[in-house]
């Protein structure tokens, strides 16, 4: 009989003869001896398997004593070392470059005085420029992935302007506003009008978390099955929001004073609303995608007020006013981006948002072309106006 050994987990014998009747086999009374207190081999082959691999020392895989195990883990572990862990912490800082529509009531502001029925400029004239601005978010999951977060949007510089020249001083203002002799808004050679606007928006919500686990391969989803998905998440989201607008708007014209008279409308539109929405991400190697949307039901607090200027008298054309109201209206926000992970913490974010208020007071809305002492000229005030915003973002983003 012989004894092979292949490894060190297998036991295997070969029998080249057998040993004749009445002879004893010595590789066999070898197998049999055993010292003091010890079982020979064959009698510990007799006792129950689970005693005899309760005896055999472990190794954790990927342990030094055992390279097959090892190279194992570690190509089990370089699947799973794109499997991003699920971030405590995140901030935001964009840089927002939005156009706005012009929502206004399209009403005429100056006609020529041949043919006061056509106008030669109107409030859809004074289509706004890109805005720029910023919007900063941060936040914490908090434990048991329940947490917070706050954040900014403020957006400036929304600016349009339409400009009119007339050889013959025939431009005035529309409606009664330029037929009135008491009013300087006539006889102009140059009619201008100039209208800005300034958003700013602040929230804070409570934030229910789940994160998917990252990459597991035995996972139903098919995308956390694919190598180098660093792992996703669902947030959903309940809060409060501030919203507030503020406008201007400027007629000028400029008759046989040097200097124009102007007429001003200014709007303030305050919303206050409780908000729901929903955020998801996908996170790989390198790149990440992600969205939200947010709507809120809000009250409001609008106001409007009106001056003017008479360059003829140096004073006004009609006493100034003020009006204001309440009412109700609409937040809705939503975000679509693309990221590229500079490390395991920042990344660089481009893409694309939407933006629409409703319930708020648009400042050429609130001109009134009637006679300068109409009843109750310049104390009307309209709220019924919409802001639509849209655009793209550039940022950097911070996970930890």
């Amino acid at each position: 009989m012989s004894l092979d050994f292949p490894d060190a987990t297998e036991v295997s014998f070969e029998f080249s003869e057998e040993t004749p009747a009445g002879e004893s086999d010595p590789v066999a009374e070898s197998l049999q001896q055993n010292e003091p207190g010890k079982p020979g081999l064959i009698e510990s082959l007799d006792e129950p398997a689970s005693q005899v691999l309760d005896s055999m020392p472990v190794e954790e895989a990927g342990g030094e004593d055992d390279p097959q195990l090892g190279s194992f883990d570690l190509a089990e572990r370089g699947r799973q070392s794109t499997c991003r862990q699920d971030d405590q912490r995140y901030a935001v800082f964009d840089a927002l470059f939005l156009q706005r529509n012009n929502a206004t009531f399209n009403q005429p502001i100056v006609v020529n005085s041949s043919a006061p029925q056509t106008a030669v400029m109107q409030t859809h004239d004074l289509t706004s420029v890109v805005g720029t601005g910023t919007r900063l978010l941060y936040g914490n999951y908090g434990e048991g992935n329940v947490g917070w977060e706050v954040g900014y949007i403020g957006l400036y510089g929304m600016y349009g302007h339409s400009l009119q020249t007339s050889g013959g001083s025939s431009l005035q203002a529309a409606g009664n506003l330029g037929l009135d002799p008491l009013s300087p808004l006539q006889n102009a050679s140059v009619a201008q009008a100039a209208y800005n606007s300034m958003l700013n928006s602040a929230d804070i919500n409570l934030v229910f978390h789940r994160f998917d686990g990252g990459y597991n391969r035995r996972s139903g989803n098919p995308w956390q099955r694919c190598q180098g998905y660093g792992g996703g998440h669902i947030d959903w989201l309940a809060g409060l929001r501030w919203a507030g607008l503020e406008e201007s708007a400027v007629l000028a014209m400029t008759a046989s004073a040097p200097q124009p008279s102007t007429y001003t409308a200014t709007t303030s539109s305050n919303l206050f609303a409780a908000q729901i929405g929903t955020r998801g991400r996908m996170a790989w190697e390198r790149w990440a995608v992600e969205g939200w949307m947010k709507v809120g039901v809000a009250g409001t607090s609008v106001g409007q007020s009106q001056a003017s200027f008479d360059a003829l008298t140096s004073g006004t054309i009609r006493p100034a006013f003020s009006a204001h109201t309440a009412g109700m209206g609409l937040i809705a926000d939503m975000n679509a981006s693309m990221i590229y992970r500079l490390n395991e913490t920042w990344g660089l974010r481009v893409g694309y948002n939407l933006f629409w208020l409703t319930g708020v007071a648009l400042a050429p809305d609130q001109w009134d072309f009637s006679a300068v002492d109409a009843a109750g000229a310049g104390t009307r005030l309209n709220n019924n106006g919409s802001l639509f915003l849209s655009g793209a973002q550039l940022g950097l983003e911070a996970h930890w």
